[in-house]
């Protein structure tokens, strides 16, 4: 079994591997999702009316501090030290300078341009210059033009649409390896090994896919929603509903934290 082969094989078991693995997940994630869901209706507006009384109680509270430390109101929030250093500049001004700079002023880059390809050599870095020589290289070499006989034709057309694809996403990688090819073997062989680099690409990513997605069905099974969930579905066959009950017990604390309320408010 030559290379080739193997990761066929190998990339067809991953798929495999990967589809069982993606409806686990998607399983997990719409059960968790169910009960988010029932959970925010049946305890979620309590909940929500509970923090807001506790949040006016905290702040009732807090002026009646204030006015028992300084019954003759002489009193004011603490002032901060912080003082900014000589070239500091605010978030705002930062962002004007960078995407409303007029294009006519010749004193600021335009950043929104600095994405568009550079049109001549002397703009380019060491590093462009490089691949640009790679690729007439891999040009003179293998294009099609350059040969009488039709399969050879064929297989240096393909081989150049690699070549122009690899150029045009700036993949120095493929251009090295297609340069280290023997020109004796002919462009057959450099097909062979951009199949096996697109194999070997492939296999490396769903092996990604596969370890993120383990990591995420861990998470999920191990989150506090689930162990929630679970909790609600124990109770449950034992004739208790989980959500209920706490809902009932969040409302007996909204009524005392509404009597608390209005103690502080006739203070």
């Amino acid at each position: 079994m030559n290379d080739i082969t193997r990761l066929q094989a190998e990339i067809a078991e991953k798929q495999a591997a990967l589809a069982e693995l993606e409806a686990e997940v998607l399983d997990l994630r719409s059960r968790l999702d169910e009960f988010q869901t029932r959970y925010d209706r049946v305890v979620g507006p309590v909940n929500t009316r509970l923090e807001a009384v506790r949040a006016a109680i905290a702040e009732l509270e807090r002026q009646r501090w204030l006015r028992e430390s300084h019954p003759l109101g002489d009193y004011r929030p603490l002032e901060s030290d912080w003082q900014p250093p000589p070239d500091y500049v605010p978030v705002e001004e930062q962002f004007r300078r960078t995407w409303q700079v007029p294009r006519d002023n010749p004193t600021q880059p335009d950043v929104r341009d600095s994405s568009r390809p550079r049109l001549n050599d002397e703009n380019l870095t060491e590093g462009e210059r490089h691949l640009k020589r790679l690729y007439r290289q891999l040009a003179r070499r293998f294009h099609p033009d350059l040969v009488a006989d039709p399969a050879e034709r064929t297989h240096r057309t393909e081989l150049m649409a690699r070549i122009n694809e690899a150029y045009s996403a700036r993949d120095l990688a493929t251009l090295l390896m297609l340069a280290e090819q023997p020109d004796a073997g002919g462009p057959a062989e450099p097909l062979a090994a951009l199949q096996l680099q697109e194999l070997r690409q492939i296999n490396a990513q769903l092996r990604r896919r596969i370890t993120d997605l383990q990591f995420e069905r861990t998470n999920l099974i191990h989150s506090d929603l689930m162990q929630f969930m679970l909790e609600d579905k124990l109770a449950k066959s034992r004739g208790h509903d989980l959500l209920a009950e706490i809902a009932a017990q969040l409302e007996q604390e909204y009524a005392e934290a509404m009597r608390r309320l209005e103690e502080l408010r006739y203070q």
